[in-house]
């Protein structure tokens, strides 16, 4: 009898349970059984005992590997667990035209779910990670939408969603038509958290949705040098901004379902601790007091230590330090600890790292350089940098003795040729550019332009792109953007399509070709005609700072056709944009622009944009050093090639529609790397 009762009440645990999104109060909810369910979640299945005590609720997997013991950790401690499926991205070399390559897929996820469908633990199932990264074949979401047709009906006691990288247009367009049988969206954003709730509703997305990944300021949304090292926030900084973004966002839109923190454990990329909220070790830092606050709303009652500053030479990272071959510096870092605890310093010398990857790929960590520090265990002491020129990154650990540490870095450039001058004049004046481009489209092939490189922006979406154009823009049509005699041709034509009588393109690198400093230049053969609007321009790829201006635009080059031959460079930021007549802009006038081609060019540094036509310098605008409302221009940007029609500003006078077909031609678009 008593083998029994054992039995039946095992049986009981093991049956699934009951998750739907219910729409009460002006928003949504998620339901398990039966009871209002906030995902207080992390990513990672590492140290959920901790978790747990600091009043987590969830965590969140990239794949199966090993779920029935991560599902069985978790529903003994009383976590769910969005599962994550093996979905295969195109950036991996997965064909989603391969009807094969899908079917198998399927039948494998198949297995899976039903596996793991009638686990208690199970919250969510996830399917795939960021394929919108690097991909240019939209069948992936017709293959997403069977993926969880399939899963609904093998499971319906589960939600399911699929995990998009950033939140743009174009994905949550062919969400909305492709995938139906999603449940809830799920979003993944780190520099630009605070702003998703706006970001959701400019989109047009109107049901719920989860933060599945979230943390530190981005790799690529921070300020590199000038040798493309990025500059990481200490882990005082990283507390402060997650705690901040999640309360502006996560915590307060009645259409947010709940998140999960990035990551809970550690990792190489970019950096050792980067992402971690633990060090190899196990250690915490300050942003696990922070998770502990925002899920329980009760601090720890021992505190990580907090740093503020961390110097070599006297100079902080984002000053850019150079330093002598072989020569000893003094290294400081400041940091107090809230509870008076004896801190322990260890510091690490380590190459910066080469094995770059994207989509949060594996990358492996550069081994550490030993006995270049003086005194190991000093806040204060020097470092002897290595002989050898090329780039490094010092990294301090300060531990309190009760498992909780402060860790800074900070990227330094050995060479014998270049001084600290920093942002002084000489420095400014300083900068070199390859001589050879690092990325470029020679337009030398025939048809549609390069899919691995360009997608483009469709429809005419924010009121003619914000701007009243009267254009519908198309992809993929050889009448509107063809390449052929080593020339792009994007062809604006009078045909009426969604609503709008022109037809025309948009070309768009993002994601493709997406860059933090450079030279950037384009040649190009402008049309002719009153009432076009030609563009080579730029804009940021994760919009670091909110929706524009915020984040910043810069245009290398604008032309409309009722004031033929004057051209404009210009940029825009929130506290100089044309909306508020303060943008920064230069106007010339060159003959002969739609008869001949010219070359149009930005230079982009970590000090000033400057702007050229055939090499004669028109424009220039410095950083000024004060906050992203001035200068938002220290993250990646993408290139944008189109011909607009009508608008505020090529409509004014009217459109001539005697000028179509008109042609904007592009000879070449290049990108040089600005250089150490």
């Amino acid at each position: 009898m008593l083998l029994f009762n054992v039995q039946l009440a095992v049986s009981q645990d093991n049956k699934p349970v009951k998750t739907v999104i219910a729409k009460e109060n002006g928003g949504y909810t998620i339901k398990r059984d039966g009871q209002p369910y906030f995902i207080k979640g992390a990513g990672g299945s590492n140290y959920m005992d901790r978790l747990k005590a600091y009043g987590g609720n969830s965590i969140r997997t990239w794949n199966p590997h090993n779920a029935g013991k991560i599902l069985d950790d978790a529903h003994r401690l009383g976590l769910t667990v969005t599962l994550g499926l093996d979905v295969r991205a195109e950036r991996h070399g997965f064909d989603y035209s391969n009807p094969e390559q899908v079917a198998q897929q399927l039948e494998g996820i198949r297995k899976t779910v039903l596996q793991y469908r009638n686990h208690p633990a199970l919250l969510a199932w996830g399917i795939g990670n960021e394929l919108n990264l690097h991909y240019s074949n939209p069948k992936v979401w017709d293959a997403v939408n069977a993926i969880a047709v399939m899963i609904h009906e093998l499971d319906p006691n589960h939600l399911v969603t699929t995990m998009l990288a950033g939140i743009n247009q174009k994905e949550f367009d062919y969400i909305q038509e492709k995938c139906p049988a999603i449940d809830l969206i799920a979003v993944q954003v780190y520099g630009g958290l605070a702003s998703v709730p706006q970001q959701i509703k400019s989109v047009g997305w109107t049901k719920p949705y989860i933060v599945t990944e979230w943390g530190p300021t981005g790799h690529w949304e921070v300020t590199q040098t000038p040798w493309s090292a990025s500059i990481e926030e200490n882990s005082s900084e990283k507390a402060a901004v997650y705690k901040s973004r999640y309360e502006a966002s996560i915590g307060t839109d009645k259409n947010c379902l709940g998140s999960y923190v990035f990551l809970w454990g550690q990792k190489q990329e970019r950096t050792p601790t980067w992402y971690g909220l633990f060090t190899e070790a196990g250690e915490e830092n300050e942003v696990v007091d922070v998770m502990q606050y925002l899920w329980s709303k009760k601090w720890p009652e021992n505190r990580s230590p907090q740093v503020s500053s961390l110097l070599l030479d006297g100079k902080k990272a984002a000053d850019f330090v150079y330093v002598e071959p072989g020569r000893t510096y003094p290294v400081a870092v400041s940091v107090s600890d809230p509870d008076g605890d004896k801190l322990t310093t260890r510091w690490e010398l380590l190459h910066e790292s080469t094995d770059l990857k994207e989509g949060g790929d594996r990358e492996e960590r550069p081994k550490a350089i030993p006995g270049r520090i003086a005194a190991e265990g000093q806040q204060h002491t020097q470092l002897t940098v290595p002989a050898e020129e090329g780039a490094y990154r010092l990294f301090v650990y300060v531990s309190d003795g009760h498992n909780n540490v402060a860790t800074a870095n900070i990227p330094f450039y050995v060479t014998a040729k270049k001084s600290n001058t920093s942002a002084s004049s000489t420095q400014k004046n300083a900068y070199r550019f390859s001589t050879e481009p690092v990325w470029a489209d020679e337009f030398n092939y025939e048809g549609l332009p390069d899919t691995t490189k360009w997608s483009y922006d469709i429809g005419s979406k924010y009121n003619g792109w914000g701007n009243n154009e009267d254009q519908y823009y198309v992809a993929s049509s050889l009448k509107n953007s063809v390449v052929g005699k080593g020339v792009l041709k994007i062809k604006a034509l009078k045909e009426s399509k969604g609503g709008k009588p022109y037809t025309s393109a948009r070309l768009v690198s993002k994601d493709k070709g997406d860059f933090l400093y450079g030279r950037f230049e384009a040649r190009a053969k402008l049309p002719r005609g009153r009432g076009n609007w030609p563009a080579i321009w730029m804009l940021p790829t994760a919009s670091k700072y909110g929706n524009w201006p915020n984040s910043g635009e810069i245009d290398i080059l604008e032309h409309v056709g009722y004031d033929q031959d004057v051209l404009h460079i210009s940029t825009h930021t929130k506290a100089y944009n044309h909306n508020i007549n303060t943008q920064k802009t230069a106007t010339t006038k060159v003959a002969g622009v739609s008869d001949n081609f010219h070359l149009y060019r930005v230079d982009w540094t970590p000090e000033y944009i400057k702007g050229f036509i055939d090499d004669q310098e028109i424009f220039s605008v410095e950083n000024e050093h004060k906050t992203f409302a001035e200068w938002p221009f220290d993250q990646k940007f993408h290139w944008l090639l189109n011909l607009a029609i009508g608008g505020n500003w090529g409509g004014k006078h009217g459109v001539d529609d005697k000028i179509f077909p008109n042609v904007f031609e592009i000879d070449y678009v290049r990108v040089y790397e600005l250089l150490p």
